[in-house]
């Protein structure tokens, strides 16, 4: 029976029932991890020729995905290394490892890949790059068809190559943007990276620039359209158990720690106290219901 592992960094087991044999590795996400295994052993192309022999033979549902041990990034290969030392998985009759050392380091992996560009525009070479991008919440198969230039993307989480089909001759650069704090902030040239660093939506934030919403995550930009007709509430009721009429309802919960989604809920009767505040009908007149 398979489980879905948490999202979490740490050293793994996959193990065929019938046989008994494991394979071992290690991974920065184990769910994701244990998703691109299934996804490339589905399509008959996983890198490891005898775990996907086995996986044909036996099927899916004689394999298991085991947390052996949860580690911090910095200790993953030295954890990993241990756990192969122990188990002897490199062993044919034991395991599907292909190699002793961890970090699959082949010929193909161990070679110094040059031309990547960091997500902070950097160039750097990456020695062993399919343990750089487990260890850095890569995807191996993005970042080689980078190098190689057969990507139809630029670039990979923040990370291009010299050799992308698709740079530009030009850098695209975002002016305009107002932070929560009102401040204005200076141009931006990779947008995607700039959101990903501050927990933003990129297309929630060309949104805001283009004029379509109001503000992200309290975002907003100088060509930002202006709200309209906010609806306004007349029945909160406050835990000191005073009537509020609340007219911009975001607004108002963002200044006092509230939350909208649980304000509304009051609204709809889904949930009868929030942090104190309470719900009754009034008419325009101030008059309960």
């Amino acid at each position: 029976m398979i489980h879905r592992p948490p999202i979490a960094s740490g050293v793994y087991q996959i193990r065929c029932a019938p046989t008994g044999k494991i394979y071992i590795g290690s991974a920065v996400n184990l769910r994701k991890r244990w998703e691109q295994h299934r996804s490339s052993l589905r399509r008959g192309g996983h890198r490891n020729p005898y775990l996907q022999q086995a996986w044909v033979k036996y099927g899916e549902a004689s394999f298991e995905f085991v947390v052996l041990e949860y580690v911090e990034r910095a200790e993953l290969i030295a954890v990993e290394q241990a756990w192969i030392d122990r188990t002897r998985c490199t062993d044919r009759e034991i395991g599907f490892n292909v190699y002793s050392v961890a970090g699959s380091p082949g010929d193909i992996n161990a070679r110094v890949w040059d031309g990547f560009i960091d997500p902070q525009g950097n160039p750097c070479s990456i020695k062993n790059l399919y343990d750089f991008c487990r260890l850095h919440d890569l995807t191996f198969t993005a970042m080689r068809q980078l190098f190689k230039g057969t990507s139809k993307l630029k670039s990979h989480k923040g990370w291009s190559h010299r050799n992308s089909v698709r740079q530009r001759a030009y850098i695209k650069t975002y002016d305009g943007f107002i932070d929560p704090d009102g401040n204005m902030v200076p141009t931006i040239t990779n947008l995607a990276e700039f959101c990903r660093q501050h927990n933003l939506d990129d297309t929630h934030m060309l949104a805001v620039m283009r004029g379509r919403i109001c503000s992200h995550r309290g975002w907003t930009h100088e060509r930002s359209r202006a709200p309209t007709n906010y609806k306004t509430y007349y029945g909160f009721v406050n835990p000191q158990g005073e009537r509020v009429v609340i007219t911009n309802l975001a607004q108002y919960c963002k200044a006092n720690g509230l939350h909208p989604v649980k304000m509304r809920q009051l609204i709809n009767g889904s949930v009868t106290r929030y942090k104190g505040w309470t719900w009754e009908e009034y008419n325009l007149d101030g008059e309960q219901i």
